[in-house]
């Protein structure tokens, strides 16, 4: 009788044991599944309004460059947005198609201010021939952000 009573009691420990351990991995599970969802949705959110803000960034510089070709005002060029996108680390969001055609598009736009630095008195027709290259990346870069 008493090999039954420790043989019955052996069994309820295993099968509560094996409940708990279900119960346990369930809940880390769930827990897991739904932390995975915040961050997607959080990630998606976040793209969203990195897309928005560098199309009006973008939107904004070709202003400035028509601004600058019409009344021949060559100033520099703020990267700030995507230098900000870049710092955060925010920019592994983007698909790398578009990463690397908007790094294009602000290369060119600090060698345009790199350009306006070094000399004392810039050639006209060199910024003129940048301003023209920005316009082109910058404009096939709205195209790519539609």
């Amino acid at each position: 009788m008493k090999s039954d009573n420790n043989l019955v009691e052996w069994n309820d420990i295993v099968i509560e044991s094996v409940i708990l351990a279900v119960l346990i991995f369930g809940a880390v599970f769930v827990e897991h599944w739904i932390y995975r969802r915040v961050q997607k949705n959080e990630d998606n959110s976040t793209r969203k309004k990195i897309l928005l803000l560098i199309k009006e960034d973008l939107t904004r510089k070709m202003r400035f460059i028509n601004e600058s070709s019409k009344y021949k005002d060559y100033k520099p060029f703020f990267t700030d947005v995507w230098d900000s996108v870049i710092i955060s680390g925010k920019q592994t969001l983007l698909p790398f198609e578009l990463i690397k055609n908007l790094e294009h598009t602000y290369s060119w736009m600090k060698y345009y201010n790199t350009e306006l630095k070094q000399q004392a008195t810039p050639n006209e027709q060199t910024l003129i021939e940048l301003l023209s290259e920005i316009k082109k990346t910058t404009e096939a870069s709205l195209d790519t952000l539609k």
